[in-house]
């Protein structure tokens, strides 16, 4: 369109709320950002599970070392914690410990709780 000196005159675009030029950036960014959680997330996971095996290792060597020391494996897993000081945060993890026999060493399952 010329305006009355001959001139070109440009007509603005707004036909909507984001401009054509800003939606790559966005994307890229929203993209960056769902990878950056996603890592963040499996980074996660994996540590709770390094948690959890050891803390199983934890337990099973506190009762081997009982077992050197006093000729039995521990009957409970109090007895671990009172006279081995062995601890762990009992809202997160859930352990078990089955004993067959004083001369057999006993089944540890740690068991992540939901949080």
């Amino acid at each position: 369109m010329k305006n009355g000196t001959g001139e070109n005159i440009k007509k603005k675009n707004n036909t909507g709320f984001i401009r054509t030029e800003l939606i790559v950036p966005i994307c890229v960014f929203i993209l960056m950002i769902g990878m950056l959680l996603f890592g963040v997330s499996s980074v996660t996971k994996e540590t709770a599970q390094k948690e959890q095996e050891s803390l199983q290792n934890a337990v099973i060597q506190s009762a081997v070392h009982c077992y050197s020391v006093e000729g039995a494996y521990p009957e409970s897993l109090t007895y671990l914690k009172k006279h081995y000081g062995i601890t762990w945060n009992e809202k997160k993890y859930k352990v078990s410990y089955e004993v067959v026999a004083k001369n057999i060493r006993p089944e540890v399952q740690v068991i992540l709780l939901d949080e």
